[in-house]
């Protein structure tokens, strides 16, 4: 008989919990995915947990004609029939004449689209379940074959932890965990502080190109460090006339802060993430331009075509100002804070959407820095997990690399993911950095007094109109290691631009700041 002992995994290998909270789930109409009682197509690997949308999937922008016939098919099966989003015709024109501006000729990943699932007829229908579509799609098709990868769900991609976080969030809970501290303010948790230091100095002249490290996040809001400097924040990037992320002011995380729920006033989970992230950014390398595309609301959950979409076309737009001569609209690094785990990663059908833009900006130079989450787990959290899949560290393009966080002694952070796909380990616990000016949520002084000399009161946990806030998470490691090597690439002049240049430049950089060599 195996002594018990023996089949007991140690904690650091456990499945991470997705404790998705419930108003969430409802926000994006998502589900997390139950193993014990997922449909299964025969021969197809045990399914994990994830977080999808429900009532949407994910179409290859290569799916031919019968592919997209028998999704059709399969949806029509449970009572359901595909949607595509309003605007999807003129978006589909507006991106295959970009992506024909780029050399990509036929349909291509840029095409790929998000289609509903909808009810038909008149009667009562359950409601729609995209695994269980997907997985009759699968079926009848086969899931072996190409058809059987042109189809996927759009998961819920997060900064949160239990959603699948990158940033560490306070928790209550009636038997908290032992890395429940960190969400603490005090103990590295999200809180103002005094800054006393000189603001990183920058460079008035710079010698070539200033490298530039683009940001998918929540967006950058209102601070001195970033505002009085001309060119060191663009918070508005387009690919011809089409926008890169959100950029209305109605649902900005960083304005307020406020959005989720504006009658209690309290500061959503993820408001200020961007600029911190910014923030951090500029301390490792106040000579980079930092290019901020808004793809995150404040609750910190993003669907995956909505960072599919600012992705394939932040490619677009790199490979267009490659080919153009356009240097001031070309990015050196991408840092990404988010992620999720996927189903059936070691599944034949598993072929996940977000690789291909992320290969596509890597082979034109550009060097992908992911955090690698915050759930104390080695089950591999994507992107950062594309560490490890072949051509991610090929010569031919720029490296992709994963970040864990350490404590500021320099242990790793009990929070962090770990495993053979993390690339490195950043100081993610008890950083400082900058928050929106603009913040003050309803949180007060428990004391408050006006005194003969001023007035006089305790402190209070979310005003950050200093400017400057402690947090912790990998999310803040990676754009640490981010400015490291946007660092190292300030040392040259960050010329010429093409890719074979860039590449090149990406490795050296590397090689400096991760003694990381092409495979």
């Amino acid at each position: 008989m195996t002594d018990p002992d023996e089949r007991r995994n140690p904690p650091f290998e456990r499945d991470p919990s997705l404790q998705v909270p419930p108003a969430l789930l409802g926000r994006y109409n998502a589900r997390v995915l139950d193993p014990s009682t997922a449909v299964q197509v025969p021969g197809q690997p045990q399914a994990m947990p994830t977080v999808y949308l429900a009532d949407r999937l994910l179409v290859h922008g290569v799916a031919d004609t019968a592919a997209r016939d028998a999704l059709t098919e399969a949806a029509a099966q449970h009572g359901l029939a595909l949607q595509p989003p309003l605007l999807h015709e003129e978006r589909s024109r507006q991106r295959a004449e970009l992506a024909r501006r780029a050399g990509v000729d036929g349909p291509s990943v840029h095409d790929s689209i998000a289609v509903n699932l909808v009810p038909t007829g008149t009667g009562p229908v359950e409601a729609p379940d995209a695994w269980r579509v997907l997985q009759t799609y699968r079926g009848n098709v086969g899931r072996a074959g190409a058809a059987g990868r042109q189809v996927a769900l759009d998961h819920l991609i997060s900064a949160t932890r239990h959603t699948q976080g990158s940033p560490f969030p306070p928790r209550a809970s009636a038997a908290p965990m032992p890395m429940d501290s960190y969400g603490t303010p005090g103990f590295g948790g999200r809180g103002p502080v005094q800054w006393m230091g000189a603001r990183p100095h920058r460079s008035a002249e710079f010698s070539g190109r200033r490298p530039v490290v683009a940001v998918l996040d929540t967006g950058v809001g209102k601070h001195p460090w970033f505002d009085a400097v001309p060119g060191l924040i663009t918070r508005d990037p387009h690919c011809g006339g089409a926008a890169i992320g959100f950029q209305d002011a109605a649902t900005d995380p960083e304005a307020t802060g406020v959005i989720t729920d504006p009658l209690e006033g309290v500061l959503d989970s993820d408001s200020g993430h961007g600029t911190f992230i910014a923030g951090l950014i500029h301390q490792m390398c106040p000579d980079a331009n930092i290019l901020s595309a808004r793809v995150m609301p404040s609750d910190g959950a993003v669907p995956e075509h909505v960072l599919l979409d600012a992705l394939n076309l932040l490619a677009l737009r790199q490979q267009l100002a490659q080919q153009e001569g356009r240097e001031d609209e070309i990015i050196d690094i991408l840092s990404l804070s988010l992620g999720y785990y996927h189903e059936q990663p070691e599944d034949v059908t598993f072929d996940p959407l977000l690789l291909h833009p992320l290969r596509a900006l890597a082979q034109t130079g550009v060097i992908i820095v992911a955090a690698a989450g915050n759930d104390a787990t080695t089950r591999p959290m994507f992107p950062a997990a594309f560490t490890t899949f072949p051509g991610a560290l090929g010569q031919d393009r720029a490296p992709i690399v994963s970040v864990g966080a350490r404590n500021p002694d320099g242990t790793i952070a009990l929070f962090s993911n770990g495993g053979d796909w993390v690339t490195c380990f950043r100081p993610g616990a008890g950083l400082v950095s900058t928050f929106p000016v603009t913040f003050d949520g309803s949180g007060q002084p428990p004391f408050r007094v006006e005194a003969a000399d001023g007035t006089r009161a305790a402190y209070d946990p979310d005003n950050f109109s200093c400017g400057f806030g402690t947090w912790s998470g990998t999310s803040f490691a990676a754009p640490i290691l981010a400015g490291e090597i946007a660092a190292a690439m300030a040392g040259t002049s960050c010329l010429p631009v093409d890719a074979a240049a860039m590449i090149k430049r990406s490795w050296d950089a590397a090689g400096l700041t991760l003694n990381l060599e092409p495979r």
